[in-house]
């Protein structure tokens, strides 16, 4: 194999990957390529668009990240059939954002089980690995600012580093989540002076307090550095519904000392989201969060800036309204790309069948936004635990192998191979698995 030296990482990779696909042992040089051997270069297809012609050499030419794509798609190919017809394709994907979230706060997972996800995802062209690190169970890493929030069962620091130093070398940026206002029960469990209990049981920041801001800037501080991609998601879910707001009578009353007579509790958790927006855009990132607490009529609106992750369709911001106002948009729609562990699975057939990153929830209409609407980053699949509820980490790792294959091909956003996802899976079993990961 040749290669340049700007894609030494990707011809290292590709070797050993071949090795393990082929049984043969394949050595990366510099210099002038002879008939049979693969060669990397640079060239000019987009920012994730590549090559890839086959004559007397396999040619894959692009950007760091287009040449790594097509090095996957070698393999896919020879997964197939070692003997490779000639020809020229060129690739490029149709959306930006192609991306897996995983719940680590409701079920832990080990490093090796994320790293083997990692492998996998790069394997099929995914570009996001949105890890979920809290929530009102559990808080999965390591804090010097407060280690008093932290769970017995967590990641070190040294270990985040590493995923994501790994995720990078594969073309996957980490995005981190650390959930607030809502989903704090364990961060505020001796913080009653900044809880909001409610009725569930489940604790809210209040962000009435005055010492709100401090810790939520604290924890987010501290790990920026830690996380060197370009985005921070704050979750922003499931604080409080207007019905609950009513309970905290303190929330309408502080809110209208800072933002007027006809504020609300609303507003605090928006001055919140742009706090932090402020905060992350200071660092060089952009902030996302989910869209169910997003509504009409506030005094304080949530940043044009801030990109949102649309899940929930039961709210009066669209993804249209949510576009129109400037909000790049993540199609997460947990109707067909929610794996809930215990609870639900997604259907891959039907995803095959009826999804498109365009429609956010089954049916038309309000739902959707235009396929080329330039505010439409792409869409996400989500493995979320469910308190009460288990399933083995093998047993997760097995049910994640077809939907996360469909949603990849849809994601791209080439034709789809075959009309029927009973043919397609036949493609699927011959692409089969990534190969053997290999630090």
């Amino acid at each position: 194999m040749t290669s340049t030296a700007a894609l030494q990482t990707a011809a290292g990779l590709l070797a050993a990957d071949l090795r393990a696909v082929t049984g043969y042992p394949v050595p990366v040089v510099s210099g002038s390529p002879a008939d049979g051997d693969v060669v990397l270069a640079t060239g000019s297809y987009g920012d994730e668009g590549y090559r890839l012609a086959l004559a007397g050499t396999a040619t894959i030419s692009g950007s760091t990240t287009g040449v790594f794509y097509g090095t996957q798609t070698l393999l896919q190919m020879l997964k197939q059939d070692r003997s490779l017809s000639r020809g020229t394709a060129t690739d490029a994907p149709v959306y930006r954002d192609r991306g897996f979230m995983i719940d680590t706060a409701r079920k832990f997972y080990s490093i090796d089980w994320l790293r083997a996800r990692v492998r996998d995802l790069a394997y099929l062209k995914y570009n996001r690995l949105h890890l979920h690190l809290s929530d009102d169970q559990d808080f999965r890493i390591e804090s010097s600012s407060h280690p008093e929030v932290v769970s017995a069962l967590h990641y070190t620091k040294a270990q985040i580093a590493d995923l994501v130093a790994y995720a990078a070398r594969y073309q996957i940026t980490v995005v981190p989540e650390i959930d607030m206002p809502g989903h704090m029960t364990r961060i505020l469990r001796d913080k009653p002076g900044l809880s909001l209990v409610r009725d569930n049981g489940t604790r809210s920041l209040d962000l009435s307090s005055d010492q709100a801001w401090p810790l939520a800037r604290d924890l987010i501080t501290e790990y920026l550095p830690l996380f060197p991609g370009p985005w921070w998601h704050l979750g922003a879910d499931e604080w409080l519904s207007t019905a609950e707001m009513a309970q905290f009578p303190q929330l309408d009353r502080r809110a209208r000392q800072l933002f007027g007579a006809s504020a609300t509790g609303r507003d605090l958790q928006y001055d919140l989201i742009n706090k932090v927006n402020d905060l992350v855009r200071s660092h060089g990132k952009t902030l996302r969060i989910w869209n169910d607490q997003l509504v009409e009529g506030t005094v304080v609106e949530v940043a044009p800036t801030v990109q949102i992750a649309h899940w929930y369709g039961a709210t009066d911001m669209t993804p249209q309204a949510l576009a129109d106002r400037g909000h790049d948009l993540i199609n997460a729609n947990w109707n067909q790309l929610y794996y809930i562990i215990g609870v639900s699975r997604p259907d891959p057939a039907a995803i095959y069948a009826s999804f498109v990153p365009n429609q956010f929830a089954f049916g038309a209409g309000t739902t959707a936004v235009a396929g080329t609407d330039p505010h439409l980053l792409g869409a996400q699949f989500s493995l979320w635990g469910e308190p009460g509820h288990d399933e083995s980490a093998t047993d997760i790792a097995t049910n994640l192998k077809d939907p996360l294959r469909v949603v990849a091909q849809e994601t791209w956003g080439s034709p789809k191979p075959t009309p029927a996802y009973a043919t397609y899976t036949a493609i699927i079993r011959a692409v089969g698995d990534a190969p053997a990961a290999r630090d």
